[in-house]
């Protein structure tokens, strides 16, 4: 019979460990711009209100590239703030309008995507998106935006500036160009007050849009901003509605289904201005007056009247009847103006009932860096002039557009108390047989505040409704404006919803909107990372102060000691004001007059004031500083130490002190109401410690325990074969169980780990096929254990089957024989007092067995250890045992 011996790693011992990972999650790799920082609280503590905003309208027929490091500017807008543009101010740069569009005189006006007109059938309704929007090409450009540092004040026309983008310049390209093929392009430049800390004045407003500049609200606070209960409302200060004109008809060449007609026909209503431009007639809602920009700046390419919406602008209404004599009279509806949400349709004609109302204005694709206000809704057509109440406004007036919301931009520290931002889209005004002009779009609203929620405040950014037609026969209302865009850091409550259209009927019926389209809701997220410059709460200077000696023992008395203090300010943050560096010695401890201080300024550090100690101070000062970022300031000086000081160790603190912006202006006075400080605790800290005396070494720390390791090794051999009662190497010379081999399968057997042990596991892994056994064969295996840990192993058991095919082996007493730490003894195979046991085949085990197979299926060998030691020379061991061959 041949016997194959497979060996295995055996269970002496079953040890779990549990323990707690801290993993290390790698970010992966995002383009990070360079930080860029102005000078955060620069304008102070203010109380906000009217218009804080300085605004410059883009040079004419300009282009800026991207990297540039000056900007030109025309004139500064008269209605906004006339605070001058000074150095280290921060400045936003924004595209307002910029976009191209298809100007064919078809349904694939404005996005120049053909389809979805209803040219063939005019009583149809057209899809809503079936004639408005821009082409999608690289001139596509409004609403790009980022936020730079001045570098002077306006000179011959520009502006110096530290920009995000390649070489200090630029991120962004802007351009300022009049109407020709396209509509006028424009751009302007705002300067942002940067507050330590504000409080809201329910007067705090922007300047309305005047077609070059204004219409954005724009500032940052380092600090805190107070909501104070107050209201901001910047509704119906962008984009402007197209104004109406009161025609009678008799224009010739035009017809029902056109998109786009000029402004000197007399006939149809006016488009809106949005980003792709601004048409001749637009509607001043302050004054309620009509804007002519002349017959020169038609607007829109191909002209400024009629139903195409192009951009976001909601389009004009096309009149029903436009050509006839006496015509213009079937007064259709002016369509809504977009930003978030696309705006909607105007109403039909008067009598012909024809879907020839104003198209909705495009959705914008907003972004955290880019952004517009709302769009401006288009004009109804009107013969009558009507209004309402009547006469309250003339030659048609009434059947304009209204304008889009303004453009809110925020970056704050905090925010507290409750308060409310509007930036609604306008509604439309209401006439009574005539066409309803379209609704504003809602505005934009975009702000951070960068240590905290927003929770207290309410944005409402919604599309403003569409005009009434009151009249008992049914006129075309207006379109409703779409919702905004409002991006925010999380906790404010947000409202986009888009506007409701106008009605018809006398008295007016809601239900009764006769073919005008509500706009569509706006958008709504949180606001991410914001292009350009930092705000002044991530630019808030942040010092730290480091101190060391070079003399950190004193043996003789009098002596000297020497310290150097180094603050630095963390690099992308903005310059600390003010620093005043101090140190109050330790007793004994006095200014060593005789040597003045080393000052090394590094990184663009500034000395403001000399103003050395003198000899004998101990509260040490040396003048101000003003530290940017990434710079410091190391002093270098020499202190007496007195004949009569103690021995001791003595330690020292030292303070940087500077004007914080989140509480006054960079540059004021400090008080103890303004300043921040930044320490070096000398009680926590031992770089500056000074050993004066003789004092004794501390003693010794005790030794480092070792890391418990519980850790054993189990390698079974055959270490004897008898065959008729004699060993086979008496047979087979060939046969060596006297020999330590390596099972390259088994790590437990390496020689590396029993180099220590005075037992090597001598025998052999199997004997087959050098050698085949036999019946009555006797093998005797040697299962040898090392306990490798430092830790004791308790409760060690030890099983292992009989192979198939053989028999235990009774020896009178001696069945087992256990050998630990070289204290050999012999165990019986019974279940008795000493430590082993043989348990026949299919018995039952006894508990707490570690055998593999609990059915017992040929009989195992058990030993239960008990401790075992991890100590050298008693950590080692064997289990010896003899099966029969059947």
């Amino acid at each position: 019979m041949k016997l194959i011996k497979t060996i295995a790693t055996l269970p002496l011992l079953l040890t779990t460990f549990s323990y707690q990972i801290l993993l290390h999650i790698p970010v992966q790799a995002q383009t990070v711009q360079p930080s860029l920082c102005a000078v955060p609280g620069k304008d102070g503590v203010s109380m906000l209100a009217g218009v804080i905003n300085t605004y410059y309208a883009g040079a004419p027929n300009t282009t800026v590239s991207a990297g540039a490091t000056s900007i030109p500017v025309a004139t500064i807008n008269p209605n906004g703030s006339t605070t001058p543009i000074t150095a280290g101010d921060l400045l936003l740069i924004i595209q307002m309008q910029g976009a191209d569009i298809d100007a064919s005189n078809t349904d694939s006006y404005g996005d120049g995507i053909v389809g979805g007109g209803n040219d063939a059938d005019l009583s149809l309704a057209p899809n809503p998106n079936g004639a408005n929007g821009n082409l999608n090409n690289s001139n596509f450009t409004a609403g790009n935006y980022e936020y730079v540092v001045a570098t002077g004040s306006v000179s011959g026309g520009s502006i110096g500036i530290r920009g995000a983008g390649s070489g200090g310049g630029l991120l962004n390209s802007y351009s300022n160009a009049a109407f020709g093929t396209q509509g006028q392009r424009t751009y302007q430049v705002i300067r942002v007050p940067q507050y330590s800390n504000a409080t809201i004045n329910p007067s705090l407003t922007a300047a309305r849009w005047n077609g070059s500049s204004g219409g954005v609200l724009v500032y940052d606070v380092a600090g805190n901003t107070n909501l104070s209960n107050a209201t901001v409302d910047v509704s119906g200060l962008g984009f402007r509605g197209g104004g109406a004109r009161e025609y009678g008809g008799n224009a010739t060449g035009l017809s029902n289904t056109d998109y786009r007609t000029l402004s000197t026909a007399t006939a149809n209503g006016s488009k809106g201005e949005g980003t792709a431009g601004t048409p001749r007639f637009v509607f001043n809602r302050v004054t309620n007056t009509l804007v002519d920009n002349g017959l020169a700046n038609e607007g829109y390419p191909g002209g400024s009247f009629g139903r195409g919406a192009p951009g976001n602008a909601g389009g004009g209404s096309t009149d029903g009847n436009p050509a006839s004599n006496n015509g213009n009279d079937e007064n259709s509806g002016g369509g809504g103006g977009a930003n978030g949400g696309t705006g909607g349709m105007g109403g039909r004609s008067f009598r012909s009932q024809l879907a020839v109302g104003g198209f909705g204005g495009a959705a914008f694709p907003a972004s955290n860096g880019r952004v517009v206000m709302g769009g401006g809704g288009g004009a109804g057509t009107t013969n009558n002039g009507t209004s309402d109440p009547p006469g309250s406004l003339l030659q048609g007036l009434a059947s304009s557009g209204a304008p889009g919301g303004g453009l809110v931009l925020i970056r704050t520290g905090s925010v507290s108390g409750n308060g409310t931002i509007n930036a609604n889209g306008a509604n439309a005004l209401n006439v009574l047989n005539d066409g309803g002009g379209g609704g504003g779009a809602g505005g934009s609203v975009v702000i951070i505040a960068a240590n905290n929620n927003l929770a207290g405040l309410t944005v409402n950014a919604n599309g403003g409704k569409g005009g009434d037609a009151r009249f008992n026969l049914l006129h075309g209302p207006g379109g409703g404006g779409g919702g905004g865009v409002v991006l925010t850091s999380p906790g404010s409550i947000n409202s986009t919803a888009g506007g409701s259209s106008g009605a018809t009927s006398n008295p007016i019926d809601p239900t009764i909107n006769f073919g005008a389209m509500p706009g569509n809701g706006g958008v709504q997220s949180n606001a991410g990372t914001i292009p350009g410059a930092n705000s002044g709460a991530e630019c808030v200077p942040q010092l730290t102060v480091n101190k060391t000696t070079s003399t950190p023992r004193i043996t003789v008395k009098p002596g000297k000691a020497i310290y150097t203090i180094t603050v630095t300010n963390a690099a992308n943050r903005a310059s600390a004001t003010n620093v005043n560096i101090s140190d109050p010695l330790p007793a004994g401890f006095t200014f060593d007059g005789s040597t003045p201080p080393t000052i090394i300024l590094n990184g663009g550090a500034v000395r403001n004031s000399v103003n050395n100690p003198v000899a004998g101070a101990t509260s040490l000062d040396f003048g101000t500083f003003d530290i940017p970022g990434g710079g410091s300031v190391e002093i270098t000086f020499s202190a007496d130490v007195d004949v009569n000081v103690p021995d001791n160790t003595y330690n020292n603190d030292a303070t940087a002190s500077y004007i914080d912006p989140t509480l006054d202006r960079p540059g004021s006075t400090p008080t103890n109401a303004n300043i921040a400080r930044s320490r070096y605790d000398g009680n926590v800290n031992t770089t500056e410690d000074v050993i004066v005396g003789q004092i004794p070494p501390p003693p010794p720390l005790p030794p480092t325990p070792p890391t418990p390791i519980i850790s054993m090794r189990a390698v079974k051999r055959i270490t004897n074969v008898l065959r008729d009662g004699v060993s086979i190497t008496n047979v087979n010379p060939g046969v060596n169980f006297n020999v330590v081999i390596d099972d390259p399968s088994d790590t437990n057997d390496d020689a590396s780990i029993w180099a220590n042990s005075p037992l090597a596991p001598i025998g052999i892994a199997r004997i087959d096929p050098e050698l085949k056994l036999g019946a009555g064969d006797e093998v005797e295996y040697t299962i040898y254990f090392l306990v490798d840990g430092n830790q004791p192993i308790d409760q060690a058991r030890f099983c292992d089957s009989i192979p198939p095919g053989t028999n235990f082996i009774n020896s009178s007493g001696s069945d087992i024989t256990l050998n630990v730490g070289n204290a050999i003894s012999n165990q019986t195979n019974i279940a008795d007092s000493d430590r082993a046991s043989y348990v026949d085949a299919v018995a039952p085990l006894p508990a707490n067995n570690v055998c593999p197979n609990q059915s017992n299926p040929t009989g195992a060998v058990l030993v239960n250890f008990g401790t075992l030691d991890p100590t050298p020379g008693a950590n080692f061991g064997y289990v010896r045992f003899r099966v029969r061959v059947e």
